[in-house]
């Protein structure tokens, strides 16, 4: 899948909200899906998905219909059992804090993949941060929500004891920004370069009150499957295609690379790295085997695929080959050819 969507229980929980305060009917609510080009039956299915602009444009008509600029914070309050998606219910049914906030960071991207995770243990304090692919992909309002949302679930399923150390958000502060300290109850820092959420790492060793190891193990296989399904193509796959076609043009490095797949540089290392990939490696490792391709057809001449594999020189070429080889470009052809 290539496009960037987010999961239908995002925008359910919106729409939940605003007919549970009376903002919509029935009536309004099919009215509004039908301007946003939303068909009602993906509400229906738990497994549907929706484009990631149709979802911003379903926040700004919440927010407008509600009259309501925090609307994003007082949704993501409504932290029901009934409105919880998959991956949360994956997280509340593990056996520890640490082990639910595991998962709910590599399946994130169930939840909505313009968005990467990390999740980093740093000595007496561990810190989750929301890295968005692209920066049109940032919706205030459904990270005033994801946050709210994540502080909410965690008091209310694991323990009400858990407090936060700090909150980072990525965008100016609101005219609304008391609203903030008095919702989650501790410093909140705006204009950063990433949300993110601190918090103390004993909690970490936490159970959820209601875990299941039984339901857990059932949903944490069809979440996978799911994940496998919709974003089967792993980073690597997608880098090497990228690589292939930029290196006869020398452009072939790490920035343009992250830039074709709509991500930071740390961002494409930090998946890499999930992959035990170095990005150096992955890129030798794609010229040696484009290169012993390639040299079997002496329709190519040594200069040709010098340059088809971004070399700008024969002789950093043929150096490469040797230390991949042991031997010379022009050598290894002939050998070819004699046992030919």
């Amino acid at each position: 899948m290539n496009e960037t969507t987010v999961s239908i229980s995002s925008a359910r929980s919106v729409l939940h909200y605003l007919k549970n305060n009376q903002i919509i009917d029935d009536q309004s609510q099919a009215q509004l899906l039908d301007e946003l080009g939303i068909s009602q039956d993906l509400l229906q299915d738990q497994e549907s998905r929706l484009p990631i602009t149709q979802y911003h444009q379903l926040w700004e008509k919440a927010k407008e219909l509600s009259k309501d600029p925090a609307i994003g914070l007082h949704v993501g309050q409504l932290s029901s059992a009934e409105l919880m998606g998959l991956v949360a219910n994956v997280l509340v049914h593990s056996d520890s804090l640490e082990q639910g906030i595991e998962q709910y960071v590599r399946l994130f991207s169930l939840v909505n993949n313009g968005i990467e995770l990390t999740f980093d243990k740093q000595g007496s304090v561990s810190v989750i941060e929301f890295h968005h692919h692209k920066p049109e992909y940032y919706c205030q309002q459904d990270m005033e929500r994801t946050l709210s949302l994540a502080v909410q679930r965690t008091k209310q399923y694991v323990n009400d004891q858990i407090r936060m150390e700090k909150i980072g958000v990525a965008h100016p502060a609101p005219p609304y920004a008391e609203e903030y300290s008095k919702l989650f109850g501790c410093p909140v820092e705006f204009d950063q370069d990433v949300c993110s959420i601190t918090f103390a790492s004993r909690f970490l060793q936490f159970s959820p009150k209601q875990k299941n190891p039984y339901v857990r193990s059932a949903l944490q296989r069809y979440a996978e499957a799911i994940n496998t399904r919709l974003f089967k193509r792993k980073i690597g796959d997608k880098v090497k295609d990228i690589v292939l076609e930029l290196l006869p043009h020398g452009q072939a490095d790490i920035d343009r690379v992250a830039q074709r797949l709509h991500m930071s540089r740390q961002t494409l290392y930090r998946k890499l790295k999930k992959e035990n990939l170095v990005f150096q490696e992955l890129v030798e490792e794609i010229r040696q085997e484009k290169a012993l391709e390639i040299i079997k057809d002496k329709n190519h001449s040594l200069s040709e695929i010098a340059f088809v594999l971004g070399f700008s020189e024969l002789s950093a070429f043929s150096r490469a080959f040797k230390r991949w080889t042991g031997k010379s470009p022009k050598q290894y052809r002939k050998e070819l050819d004699g046992e030919g």
